[in-house]
């Protein structure tokens, strides 16, 4: 059990390096697709990117905070933190698509 540690550790790594490719990428589209629909470019689908962006930007973001906690942790810990880091991982995720889906915006000002 004691050699299956450093794998993990090894495929946290990986996961953290592409989670902050993704995030990156992920962040920058719709920090874009924000400030067209905001300034009235490409509407119809700036408006798409980011209302559909939101929820992968937030959860590559919670993958790479999770991974890099993870990584730091004393090899001792790591069951007992992979069982804990998928829970808030699921929680966090369960919560954005709840306020997505089922929380009404409001009603714009003008």
């Amino acid at each position: 059990m004691e050699a299956l540690y450093p794998e993990c550790v090894k495929t946290a790594e990986n996961i953290k390096k592409v989670a902050l490719i993704l995030f990156l990428i992920l962040g920058l589209s719709h920090i874009l697709s924000g400030l067209s629909f905001s300034n009235n470019y490409f509407l119809p689908l700036s408006l798409i990117i980011n209302r559909s962006l939101d929820i992968p930007f937030a959860m590559t973001a919670v993958v790479y905070g999770l991974a890099s906690m993870y990584t730091g942790l004393p090899e001792k810990s790591h069951k007992l933190a992979s069982i804990a880091f998928a829970a808030i991982a699921l929680l966090i995720f369960v919560a954005l698509v709840y306020i997505n889906f089922f929380i009404k915006d409001k009603a714009p000002l003008a």
